[in-house]
């Protein structure tokens, strides 16, 4: 049996594609609750803005649910 995978593609959102360096959690907030993880050297959807540690944060979406935004620590991104 063949498995034909969808082609792969960022949400049309605003901000940039960068790519996460290791598995990390998505937030509601920096610091804050998890909403769920996130895989690494998959892609992340920065949108504008950062978080209450200036650069020390990131809000935006990863691959796995575009519907679905957050905050993840800078330093675990390539953004």
């Amino acid at each position: 049996m063949a498995v034909v995978a969808a082609p792969a593609h960022a949400s049309d959102a605003p901000g940039f594609v960068c790519n996460l360096t290791q598995n990390t959690w998505l937030r509601a907030a920096p610091h804050g609750y998890v909403l769920r993880t996130l895989t690494a050297g998959r892609g992340f959807r920065a949108h504008a803005g950062w978080g209450e540690d200036d650069d020390n944060w990131v809000y935006g979406h990863g691959a796995e649910d575009p519907s679905l935004d957050g905050w993840v620590p800078l330093g675990n991104t390539t953004c």
